[in-house]
């Protein structure tokens, strides 16, 4: 099972918002937006679990059908090394 509120789960956005929250000048806007809030929640959570196990995966997708579709279009490797 997926579940995206348990203790691992918490930690872990809790861990790379703080990192955003660091970074100078633009980190606590940021850290907000991602967060959803000023504290973590069952949604901030909700809102992770869906980006990991949905939008990730898409993007990953998307740039390997752009990667394959120019590597049918340019013919790979050019020459032997």
């Amino acid at each position: 099972y997926l579940l995206p509120w348990d203790q691992l789960a918490l930690w872990a956005v809790t861990v790379g918002t703080n990192m955003m929250g660091y970074t100078p000048v633009f980190g606590n806007q940021v850290r907000f937006v991602l967060l959803g809030g000023a504290e973590i929640g069952t949604d901030t959570l909700l809102r992770w679990y869906v980006l990991h196990v949905l939008m990730l995966p898409f993007v990953i997708v998307i740039f390997m059908a752009i990667h394959f579709w120019r590597v049918r279009k340019d013919g790979g490797i050019s020459g032997p090394l």
